[in-house]
């Protein structure tokens, strides 16, 4: 099940929000808990077992470091959560980088136990005792497929009881139809135009950059339109994540972008492993070390395939380069400049990350450069891009802060001075037309999976 199927936003999402809601305050997580096993073992019953699995290996895991901790058993500790971390890392990776069948976002919810594990020997957190939690934790359903990677240091304090208000369900209704609007009223469209732009057996230079620009545009709305319906649905429940997105295009440095992209990615590299091994607190041969080794990681999580790996160190050299050899010089070029370039950066790494292989990804690249033989601009390249004008504008305008400063000016600061009878009406309004066009593309248009379900 999906967020963006018609069964899930208007039967399975409005009987779970009643059935959370009615019950009573102690039965509410134990409800909670078993919607999300049913949404997550619904389609693949197989992949509850590896899940289950998890949780119970992980639960145990942490009740004996806590055990080892009071005892003072430090090098015991250490060993023991080398050894369940090297198991946690295993299955995934041969779920991940084999032939078997991977289960359902098994990337994400291995992240979450790691978190956890690494939570308790940091000292950040204690290990829960009680099962029932824990299981809240790493299976949560708006989160267990695809992110966010919520830390278990960040979440602990929300698990110890559902705290559900009506301001809460309003804004994560508000926030969960953003996220839906963005996936099937942009992301989808653009995949669309994405795939008829590059069915073409030979690209010209226009085509190729086109459809570059296409796929970053429609893996910014897939993504985020997925996170934000992901913290929207905790949000109803009673759940704060953290944003995962902070509009990555208006980045001015490769270092800002992942700052601002798949945030709690970034947040948990940063957290688990660059800190660990030093951070910035090192030697400059150190320090390019961490930074080389995250960035591999990066790419590594993302998929086995070189492209993979070239994509992660893509980004990883661009970052050093930063911090090396560029440092505060780029600060002295012009805004426009520097958010063109980090952007130049980023679009042109997506090539390695939707292309099936590095040599597919080597001959997009040479087409984007002319090696294509269809010149730099042909009559299929010039009739996709007038086609996909409007579409492009509009994807473009809401990948900045245009439309989010005119819904703050409006509604927020009251630029129109209207009154608050007024304003909850046009709310309220804006919110069931957004709904109905929603509607409207999800009945007239074909299923698009999530782009980020693969990882």
């Amino acid at each position: 099940m999906t967020f963006n199927s018609l069964y899930f936003i208007f039967i399975f999402l409005p009987l779970a929000v009643f059935l959370v809601w009615i019950v009573p305050q102690k039965a509410k997580k134990t409800v909670l808990l078993l919607i999300s096993l049913l949404f997550y073992a619904w389609g693949n019953p197989r992949s509850l077992l590896f899940l289950a699995g998890s949780i119970l290996f992980n639960y145990l895991t942490g009740i004996q470091m806590g055990l080892l901790k009071e005892q003072g058993r430090e090098k015991t500790l250490k060993r023991v959560v080398a050894a369940a971390a090297a198991a946690d890392i295993l299955l995934l990776c041969l779920f991940k980088y084999t032939a078997a069948g991977m289960p359902v976002g098994i990337s994400f919810y291995t992240f979450s136990v790691l978190s956890y594990l690494f939570d308790i020997w940091q000292g950040a957190a204690l290990p829960q005792r009680n099962l029932l939690n824990f299981a809240l934790y790493i299976s949560l359903f708006p989160k267990i497929t695809s992110g966010p990677i919520a830390q278990y240091r960040d979440m602990e304090k929300q698990l110890a009881g559902i705290r559900l208000n009506r301001t809460q369900l309003f804004s994560g209704i508000q926030l969960f139809l953003v996220g839906l609007g963005k996936k099937v009223l942009l992301a989808d469209q653009l995949g669309a135009a994405f795939a008829m732009v590059t069915e073409q057996s030979s690209m010209s230079v226009l085509s190729a950059w086109l459809g570059m620009v296409l796929y970053s545009l429609q893996l910014y709305y897939d993504f985020s339109g997925y996170s934000d319906m992901a913290i929207g649905l905790a949000r109803i429940f009673g759940f704060e994540l953290k944003p995962n997105f902070n509009y990555p295009y208006l980045s001015r440095s490769v270092s800002e972008f992942w700052r601002r992209w798949h945030i709690s990615l970034g947040a948990w590299f940063r957290q688990y492993v660059y800190i660990p091994l030093g951070g910035n607190r090192v030697s400059d041969g150190r320090l390019f070390l961490n930074l080389l080794i995250v960035w591999l990681l990066t790419g590594i999580w993302h998929g086995s395939g070189l492209n993979y790996i070239v994509w992660g160190l893509w980004h990883g050299f661009f970052v050093i380069l930063e911090r090396f050899v560029i440092k505060d010089h780029f600060d002295r070029v012009p805004r426009i400049f520097r958010i063109l370039v980090t952007d130049l950066i980023a679009f042109t790494g997506w090539v390695f990350f939707f292309s099936p292989s590095l040599s597919s990804a080597v001959h997009y690249l040479g087409q984007m450069f002319g090696a294509g033989g269809a010149g730099v601009a042909d009559s299929a390249g010039l009739y996709y891009l007038a086609q996909f004008a409007v579409l492009l504008v509009a994807a473009g305008l809401g990948s900045v802060k245009v439309i989010r400063l005119l819904v703050n000016r409006i509604f927020y600061r009251n630029s129109l001075h209207l009154g608050e009878s007024v304003l909850n009406l046009a709310a309220f309004a804006g919110t069931i037309l957004l709904l109905i066009c929603i509607t409207a593309g999800l009945v007239s248009n074909t299923y698009q999976s999530f782009l980020y379900f693969q990882f």
